[in-house]
């Protein structure tokens, strides 16, 4: 006779066939911050392309600061359009695969995709910066849905406790991918074979992540690949809930007091980012004398450096709190540009340069971890995709909305009013960061979430 045994729940069920679920998102922390980390690390490939080595390039073969500021203001919109991608992902899902996942591996694909049509493009010339506008927009673009795609994944996966540390190995990610690719690039594979051999070479790069992405799950018992065994975990979050819906409730959560200052104070931010992707190379060959690829290589290194800061520094913000992090950031960095605007005499001074190069990238890195933690525990779960985005949107709209108001006055400036201008944005984000409460913010979302379900449930 049979024992009358309980059928095994899901868990049981999954783990029985898998023993520990190895590379499971949600059951492996170290998983998490490895794969998030290299999710980031292939967004930072296109960043260390069009943002380092060929602004870089253009610089030399003498494209001006305000050319400079519309090429970049181009080629990075579609970073300002992620909300578009948010509500199509919080809608439209492929529950057997995961919740975001099979948006990650689209996107992906995607990017490598447009990456081999940049290897059509022979020449950086700053005459002839149509083509390279046009694909590296459709390059940005799918790399902008595959940070929607990531950033929702990662708010639905991560724990509260853990987002300050995740931050720092996601941020370390982008850092290292635009670092590494940005001296790979402008050093060696631009100078020595061309752009097209350059693109391929990102293409592969990416297409190795996309392996990653293959192999992960989120949840136990999901599909690697739609054409695999698996199931969709059962969670509350996957309502399916209408466009329509989706727009109403995230109006609810965007207005609330804390959310609006902290989109104020990312706005002021990333002007600055719109200017600062203009001068910086401008600045580098014109009073520093570095060469093209001499720059990238800098710049790469610098950027590695702040990338280890960060992931050392990265608990501190779970213990010390996001915000605290933000302002010393925010105002260290707003001091280091005011300082290289009035100390011009030491701009050829090397030890100047690498220390003060060294404060503003670090800096840099460190308001990017702490704001993008910020941004994640304002999020509704059921909404993350979407509201993650609109910031992430808005934030990156801000960076163009600063290049191309920038661009028509730029050659006018000297480089230490350039430096002023930026310094006084960073003062003026974090003195509207002051009154932000994130205990208040947390109340008031819940009383948007517990009106939501009962108007939901009302309908029914």
């Amino acid at each position: 006779m049979q024992p009358n045994n309980p059928a095994p729940s899901f868990h049981q069920q999954h783990y029985g066939r898998e023993g520990r679920n190895r590379l499971v998102l949600s059951e492996h922390r170290w998983l998490r911050f490895g794969a998030f980390c290299a999710f980031y690390f292939a967004q930072g490939v296109p960043i260390g392309l069009l943002t380092i080595a060929v602004p870089a390039w253009l610089a030399q073969e003498g494209a001006t600061v305000g050319e400079l500021a519309r090429f970049a203001a181009i080629v990075s919109a579609p970073w300002g359009f992620k909300l578009i991608a948010g509500p199509f992902m919080d809608r439209f899902k492929f529950l057997p695969m995961g919740f975001r996942r099979p948006w990650v591996m689209g996107a992906q694909a995607g990017l490598v995709l447009s990456f081999v049509a940049l290897a059509t493009v022979d020449e950086i010339d700053p005459g002839a910066l149509v083509p390279l506008m046009v694909i590296g927009f459709v390059i940005n673009a799918f790399s902008a849905t595959q940070d929607v795609a990531v950033d929702g994944m990662a708010i639905d996966v991560l724990p509260e406790e853990e987002r300050g540390r995740a931050n720092a190995f996601m941020a370390a990610g982008q850092v290292g991918g635009y670092s590494a690719y940005g001296f790979l690039c402008g050093k060696l594979l631009i100078p020595k074979f061309g752009l097209p051999v350059t693109a391929l070479v990102c293409a592969l790069t990416v297409a190795a992540i996309f392996v990653l992405v293959a192999l992960v799950r989120e949840r136990p018992g999901e599909r690697r690949l739609p054409w695999t065994h698996g199931e969709a975990a059962p969670r509350s979050e996957a309502d399916g809930a209408g466009i329509a819906t989706i727009f109403w409730n995230l109006r609810g959560v965007l207005i609330l007091p804390m959310s609006l200052l902290l989109i104020a104070v990312e706005f002021v931010n990333r002007v600055r980012d719109g200017i600062a992707v203009a001068v910086f190379p401008k600045f580098a060959v014109d009073e520093i004398g570095m060469t093209a690829d001499l720059y990238s290589e800098y710049i790469s290194y610098l950027g590695l450096v702040a990338a280890v800061v960060g992931v050392v520094l990265g608990p501190i913000i779970d213990r010390a709190g996001a915000k605290r992090f933000l302002l010393f950031a925010l105002i260290v960095s707003a001091a280091s540009h005011i300082t290289v605007s009035l100390l011009a005499e030491f701009w050829q001074n090397w030890n100047f340069v690498i220390a003060m190069g060294l404060l503003l990238t670090v800096s840099g890195q460190l308001v990017f971890i702490a704001i993008i933690a910020l941004f994640m525990n304002l999020c509704w779960t059921s909404l993350a995709a979407t509201q993650f985005s609109v910031y992430m949107a808005l934030a990156n709209v801000s960076r163009t909305v600063g290049g191309l108001a920038f661009a028509p006055i730029a050659d006018r400036l000297s480089y230490s009013q350039d430096f002023l201008i930026m310094g006084g944005l960073l003062g003026l984000a974090a003195l509207i960061l002051l009154p932000f409460n994130q205990a208040s913010h947390s109340r008031r979302l819940e009383q948007v979430m517990d009106s939501a379900r009962e108007s939901a449930g009302a309908r029914a």
